[in-house]
């Protein structure tokens, strides 16, 4: 029987310029395009994305995700400066770590919630 080959499984290791895209706050990004931020699971808060008069998003600053039930837009926070910016991924990448260290803040990424293991979407920029 044929060794496997594990060259396609494991993952190359992390370099210098490559970022963490869970670990980008997306309390930051929404705070940064004049949205309202609450801490929680699923906080109602008003839209960033379109001019919004009641709460019709939802953020769960837990996991990093936001989702409006009225523009039907979302996601994490890259997809978030996608919409607001019209940008490619990777440019949007970009745009969010700029945001977030011009704001004070660090990127840290979660490892774990709980018990389950996260998985981690690295991208260089």
């Amino acid at each position: 029987m044929p060794a496997q080959d594990w060259s396609r499984v494991v993952r190359p290791k992390r370099s210098k310029g490559s970022v963490d895209a869970d670990a980008i706050p997306v309390a930051v990004i929404v705070s940064y395009y004049g949205g309202e931020v609450r801490e929680g699971k699923s906080a109602s808060v008003k839209c960033c994305i379109h001019d919004d008069s009641r709460r019709s998003a939802v953020m769960n600053t837990y996991d990093n995700l936001y989702y409006c039930h009225t523009c039907g837009k979302g996601g994490s926070s890259v997809a978030i400066v996608m919409e607001k910016e019209n940008l490619e991924f990777k440019d949007a990448v970009k745009r969010a770590v700029e945001i977030v260290t011009g704001s004070g803040h660090t990127l840290q990424s979660k490892h774990r919630r709980g018990n389950a293991k996260v998985s981690r979407r690295t991208w260089n920029i």
